[in-house]
């Protein structure tokens, strides 16, 4: 049974860089374990890409994968995918036509209002009521 797992391994997606160079672009923790704790017997499974733009679709679906872990901040996340990642290439992954917080509430499993109360939420804990933003003054304190 040892042996089968050298088959049934999650793939590592490596790009080739030239000069005998690879490069990765997932799954850190398995890399970090194979090049820790496997002998040169074990062979993890590889995939090189064709092409950059399979490069860019597998590394925005592990952006995506981020949207299903426990205590993400649903909206610091949109607000990332909206202003930085390419809309086609998300949209795409995500099944949807265009990215909203409707859409992206959806794909992701939660409620339209619960997203907006954690976006309500985080905005009133960011303020700071009734203490200055300078804290100099207590240095002058004797």
């Amino acid at each position: 049974m040892k042996f089968l797992d050298n088959f049934y391994r999650p793939p590592l997606r490596l790009v080739d860089g030239g000069d005998n160079n690879f490069y990765f672009f997932n799954d850190f923790q398995r890399v970090d374990q194979v090049l820790r704790f496997e002998n040169n017997r074990d062979y993890p499974c590889l995939i090189i890409p064709e092409s950059i733009k399979d490069v860019q679709q597998l590394a925005w679906r592990d952006v995506i994968d981020l949207i299903f872990l426990k205590g993400i901040h649903h909206p610091d996340l949109f607000k990332a995918l909206k202003s930085t990642a390419p809309q086609s290439v998300i949209c795409q992954l995500m099944g949807v036509k265009q990215l909203t917080v409707r859409e992206y509430c959806h794909f992701a499993g939660i409620s339209q209002s619960s997203y907006e109360y954690r976006q309500c939420k985080f905005a009133l804990e960011e303020r700071v009521l009734g203490i200055p933003q300078s804290m100099s003054w207590l240095s002058g304190a004797s």
